[in-house]
């Protein structure tokens, strides 16, 4: 008796293992640009973004999958940090591909609250599929008493390159 609901036990077990083993990695069956065995649209990106005229900034981006889907949260997630102005400014990101390759996609870009100044607005990206992402954004101008308006009357357009974690963590040092 014992060793019969032990051998189920085992029996479930092994179901459920090899289970997951199959489920887990056909995610990236439906988002291919994040699978981990070569280079994707995940990792880290780092570049210049001109807010104006002698005001080039420095940005590094984060990107990741495995933030949901569905109607309530994005495929894409991360943060990103753009350096200059006196303060770096951090934005958590958000957002989808909007193909299945990940070459093209877009990021919402959280302004953080009570923040004063320029800011990314949504970004708009194409990635050529190995290190190098084309990027552009409406820059928007908060006012002290939180009127928004756009900076300017076309996009802002910028390449970011692939980077490292330390790339990520040290670009506002300098």
């Amino acid at each position: 008796m014992a060793i019969a609901r032990r051998s189920r036990l085992v029996l479930v077990g092994s179901v459920f293992v090899v289970g997951l083993a199959l489920i887990y990695p056909a995610k990236w069956l439906i988002h291919p640009w994040a699978a981990p065995w070569k280079p994707g649209l995940v990792g880290y990106w780092q570049g210049e973004v001109a807010y104006g005229p002698g005001d080039n900034r420095t940005m590094v981006l984060r990107l990741k999958d495995g933030v949901g889907g569905g109607d309530e949260s994005s495929e894409i997630g991360g943060s990103a940090t753009v350096c200059g102005s006196g303060q770096p400014v951090t934005y958590a990101i958000s957002g989808y591909a909007n193909d299945y390759r990940g070459t093209s996609f877009f990021l919402n870009a959280e302004i953080p609250t009570n923040g004063v100044g320029l800011f990314l607005g949504r970004l708009d990206g194409s990635w050529d599929g190995h290190d190098s992402l084309a990027m552009s954004t409406a820059l928007l101008k908060i006012d002290a008493d939180g009127t928004a308006s756009r900076v300017t009357s076309g996009d802002a357009s910028f390449q970011l390159r692939r980077a490292s974690e330390a790339d990520f963590a040290a670009a506002c040092d300098s």
